[in-house]
């Protein structure tokens, strides 16, 4: 007499799980954690202060310089590079890869060049009579935070696009490119919630 199948327990279609995070993913993930919890407690200090403060800004003082729109429009053209570059690679067209990440370092380094030229702004405003208030300190410590990691960022997209050049990425393995143009986006992103907190409590 035949004996059954001894039941194991599994079913027949069970398996793994498919979605699956790469140890460089789950560390610019991680990265991406910490540097929010850095910006978010910088605006909230930020927030505080403006709320407390008697005197926020003088008849003497300035309005927001508008250079930080024409570095908003850096940083949206740098994004929109970065990204071509992530479409480049993936269709193994190297030479769009490479044009992309040196115009995406151009735009970062544009942007630091306008961002220069607001804190001189603010600089004359801050030391003239009658503007002694926390205004221009606040905008120092945020717009500078952003631009320090801009600044940071040189160092990745350095090593991706010289790996670029020497043609180590491909459509099957270019996850460096993806995680370069991640950072930029976010840097991106925070830029646009800075600035808008900026806008709204001046």
């Amino acid at each position: 007499m035949p004996t059954r199948p001894e039941y194991s327990g599994l079913r027949p279609e069970s398996r793994a799980p498919s979605f699956k995070v790469s140890t460089r993913q789950l560390g610019m993930i991680v990265l991406f954690a910490s540097l929010s919890v850095l910006f978010t407690a910088s605006l909230v200090a930020y927030l505080i202060t403006r709320l407390r403060a008697e005197v926020w800004q003088t008849p003497a003082m300035p309005a927001l310089p508008r250079g930080l729109l024409a570095s908003t429009a850096t940083l949206v053209a740098l994004s929109f590079c970065v990204q071509r570059a992530v479409t480049a690679v993936r269709h193994n067209r190297h030479e769009s890869l490479v044009k992309n990440l040196w115009l995406t370092l151009l735009f970062a380094v544009a942007f630091l060049a306008g961002q220069s030229l607001n804190w001189l702004y603010m600089q004359q405003a801050a030391l003239a009579p009658g503007t002694r208030t926390l205004y221009p300190f606040t905008f120092f410590l945020l717009t500078g935070l952003h631009a320090a990691h801009i600044a940071g960022g040189f160092i990745p997209l350095g090593i991706v696009l010289s790996r670029a050049r020497r043609r180590e990425y491909s459509s099957s393995n270019h996850e460096g490119v993806l995680l370069c143009a991640q950072y930029w986006h976010y840097l991106g992103v925070v830029w646009l919630v800075l600035l808008g907190t900026l806008y709204v409590a001046t």
